[in-house]
């Protein structure tokens, strides 16, 4: 899926609620991925990661967005 400016569709919206309150653990998390999205958790994360850079998801939720930014090592 390509993204622009102003564009979060449901299943991104879905993503980022699901980040707000996935499991902690790696393995939990990995099959809660499998179980609420029906895909790899590489997908999950490539998504997760695309999703993250746009200004809307920033918008919807800037100290989550944050957070997932410094883990990916996106911010300054």
């Amino acid at each position: 899926m390509l993204y622009s400016l102003g564009m979060l569709s449901a299943d991104d919206l879905k993503i980022l609620n699901f980040e707000a309150s996935a499991p902690r653990g790696v393995g939990a998390k990995e099959e809660a991925i499998r179980a609420t999205f029906d895909i790899a958790p590489v997908r999950y994360y490539q998504r997760l990661n695309l999703i993250i850079d746009t200004p809307d998801a920033m918008k919807l939720n800037p100290t989550l967005v944050s957070r997932l930014r410094r883990r990916a090592g996106k911010i300054d």
